[in-house]
């Protein structure tokens, strides 16, 4: 069982990065199962308003699984180790369930909230400051201006902070999705002249190759990433995990990353939803260097070449990890982070190029709680007390720990303002 469990997910402990430099008392395995966890309760946040709640209409609610899988290994490495109490996080639109399972195992959200997306009241579809019960830092409603949020809320607090005695301000993070980069108002900010000077702002890109109801033919991280250096961005590209840069240093190993670099998004997409032995027959290709990547795949199991293939950068955390402290070595301007990510990662559902907002089925839902460890009879369960899960979500909760906001009173809105608007434009108007 273990194996089918980790038939996709890998976590590897690099030189650069042991596991004792993580968090004190805190391993890679334990974010492993933490990032499992939140998988399950994502999926099943939407699972359960689509599949088991009773709606009077009979409409589907919806909701994004395949969208919220993407980012799951990105926010756990966030959350559960990288940030702090002053940073502030845009979170994409449509991966809200994850925020909120995050939130859940923080001990920020209640248990019978879990039950209620996109219901009156209860957790909102897209992250809402003031309409979720758990804390959110950005409304991201509006694609495209949550993120560049960031950039006006850390040129705000410098203006603040250089006038009044505030608290040191942290980290502004967006998480963006590959597709918000089609929005104007992205490369309008990042040619605002003050923004090369933000050190504290971090992107963190979501590629993970899909929008609405296709595979995007050609992503152009590269060029991409040009623009973000030309405007003064730090850049940094997590495109392969450490299984697969293994596999690159073995005979034929070169072979291998020139075929995956060269592929089409939607052949690689293709290969994801292949069975095996189609996995092993297409993925040498045809023609120079096909010998040497059968050679290659020869020398893995099934459960190893699945693995292998779905090993993006934007799913080792260990990576993510390391690409966060590069970012935070790096004080003088931004950084974006270019994540290569699978849409629907561990999912039935990955890499469909229709998965956008395809729903498990029961049956698939129920068969996912036995491949990550968790139990669809109980779905909301928390780790268990006192396991090195339950202590890191703990500590991570007091690490960040706010004062709470005070709600104020807006100013009452006068209903005369002692001025004929009609008068006053006629006045003006004739000079």
């Amino acid at each position: 069982m273990a194996s089918r469990r980790h038939r996709w997910l890998n976590v590897f402990v690099s030189e650069a990065l042991t596991e004792a430099e993580v968090l004190p008392g805190m391993s890679l395995d334990v974010l492993d199962a933490i990032q499992r966890r939140v998988l399950w309760l994502a999926t099943s946040i939407v699972h359960h308003a689509n599949k088991v709640r009773e709606t009077p209409s009979g409409v589907k609610v919806g909701g994004h699984q395949a969208s919220s899988a993407s980012m799951v290994s990105v926010m756990t490495a966030l959350y559960f180790s990288f940030l702090r109490a002053p940073d502030r996080v845009s979170v994409k639109p449509h991966a809200a369930p994850v925020l909120h399972a995050i939130n859940y195992l923080l001990g920020r959200v209640d248990a019978a909230y879990l039950t209620s997306l996109r219901q009156f009241g209860g957790l909102q579809s897209y992250p809402s400051r003031l309409k979720d019960p758990g804390p959110v830092d950005f409304s991201t409603g509006s694609v495209g201006i949550g993120a560049t949020a960031t950039l006006w809320s850390a040129l705000a607090h410098r203006y603040v902070a250089g006038h009044f005695d505030v608290p040191q301000g942290g980290r502004q993070v967006a998480l963006v999705g590959d597709a918000e980069l089609d929005e104007g108002a992205i490369w309008e900010a990042l040619v605002d002249p003050m923004v090369p000077a933000l050190g504290e702002a971090l992107w963190i890109v979501d590629l993970n190759r899909q929008s609405l109801d296709r595979v995007v033919p050609d992503i152009a991280a590269g060029r991409i990433g040009s623009m973000f250096e030309a405007a003064g961005w730090q850049t940094i590209t997590l495109k392969y995990g450490r299984m697969l840069r293994g596999l690159f240093e073995r005979a034929g190993g070169e072979a291998l990353r020139a075929r995956i670099d060269a592929m089409s998004n939607e052949e690689y997409q293709r290969l994801l939803r292949s069975p095996t032995d189609e996995l092993r027959e297409r993925l040498p290709g045809e023609g120079r260097g096909a010998r040497d990547i059968t050679r290659v795949t020869k020398s893995l199991d099934d459960d190893e070449l699945r693995r292998a293939i779905r090993d993006l950068g934007g799913h080792d955390i260990a990576d993510l990890l390391e690409a966060f402290a590069a970012a935070d070595a790096v004080t003088d301007r931004p950084t974006v982070v270019f994540a290569y990510t699978i849409k629907a990662w561990g999912l039935p559902t990955e890499g469909h190029p229709g998965n956008h907002s395809a729903l498990l089925t029961s049956e698939q839902w129920e068969q996912l709680a036995v491949d990550l460890a968790a139990d669809a009879g109980d779905p909301w369960a928390r780790f268990v007390t006192g396991s090195l899960e339950d202590a890191v979500c703990r500590d991570a909760a007091a690490r960040l720990q706010r004062e709470p906001v005070v709600m104020r009173q807006g100013p009452a809105v006068p209903a005369d303002l002692g001025r004929n608007h009609a008068v006053s434009r006629r006045n003006f108007v004739m000079g």
